[in-house]
């Protein structure tokens, strides 16, 4: 899907500005809405459903966590080949390779005293999980909605994506399930091959604000955890596409709320602060980007 060059209209320095005064305005108004959206998730029963489907999802230890990365870095819900067919009725596509964790070895003791028994850990042993894109079968709850629909300066406002970022935005047509898009630190910005104007924009603005907000380390100290990095980057990119006057009606409010869970309110206003600032530079850049 390749965007074509777009006609830039050369704007007064006055024009400009105002531009840039009523983005910012807008991308306000939209960061207000994205609060009570969020809110409003909470109390929807889309919400339990999807929270019901979460917490058949095991806890896994940093360590795991960590080897999951490793082997598969795209992984978004991993499970056991086992916990798959009978929690969620999926099944594993023959010849895919698991992933492998550490799985702890406990045996019981009984407590004299309590009169009870307890699980005492004595060692580990390797096991395997597999994430959601290794298999097939019934669809997972979720609170993710496609942008559907054309968007206004279509072509413009790729082009203008292309120019303020650091890296190569690509196109691709072998992403995961369930994968719209990702940024690899330090070589470019992916975006799934075939989608609708309005979900390809919203996507290349969510990777874009990954690349200038998260463009290090992700174990580095003074790094936001995975899931406050989702709602940074994802809370950015729905501040900018109502500041660009993009149709934001569609929006899903419970990508956010689901990465929110556990945050603290101390937590939720620093997002809040670097999701301002980031919003207010990027749109800067691209209405420069656009007309230049």
């Amino acid at each position: 899907m390749a965007a074509t060059k777009s006609t830039k209209r050369h704007m007064s320095k006055a024009e400009r500005q105002q531009a840039r005064e009523r983005a910012q305005e807008r991308a306000q108004a939209a960061l207000d809405r994205l609060g009570e959206g969020v809110r409003a998730v909470y109390d929807s029963e889309r919400w339990e459903s999807w929270l019901r489907s979460l917490s058949r999802f095991y806890d896994y230890s940093l360590g795991n966590t960590i080897l999951i990365a490793m082997q598969m870095p795209t992984a978004t819900h991993v499970a056991s080949f086992r916990s798959w067919k009978r929690d969620f009725n999926r099944y594993v596509r023959k010849g895919e390779r698991g992933i492998e964790i550490l799985v702890p070895m406990l045996v019981k003791d009984k407590d004299e005293d309590a009169d009870e028994e307890r699980r005492r850990l004595v060692g580990f042993r390797v096991g395997h999980v597999f994430d959601v894109s290794q298999t097939d079968g019934e669809p997972l709850p979720t609170l993710v909605d496609e942008v559907a629909g054309d968007v206004e300066r279509y072509a413009a406002i790729l082009d203008a994506v292309r120019a303020v970022s650091a890296y190569p935005v690509e196109f691709v047509s072998d992403l995961p399930e369930g994968t719209n898009g990702f940024f690899r630190r330090g070589e470019l910005v992916a975006i799934r091959e075939g989608m609708s104007e309005g979900q390809t924009v919203k996507t290349a603005l969510h990777e874009l604000a990954h690349s200038r907000l998260h463009d290090g380390d992700p174990m580095a100290e003074g790094m936001p955890d995975r899931a406050m990095r989702e709602v940074q980057a994802e809370s950015v990119a729905y501040a900018v596409s109502a500041a660009l006057g993009l149709d934001t009606s569609g929006y899903s409010f419970g990508y956010v709320a689901s990465w929110a869970v556990g945050k603290t309110d101390e937590e939720m206003r620093a997002c809040l602060q670097v999701v301002r600032d980031a919003a207010k530079a990027m749109v800067e850049d691209l209405q420069a980007a656009m007309t230049a």
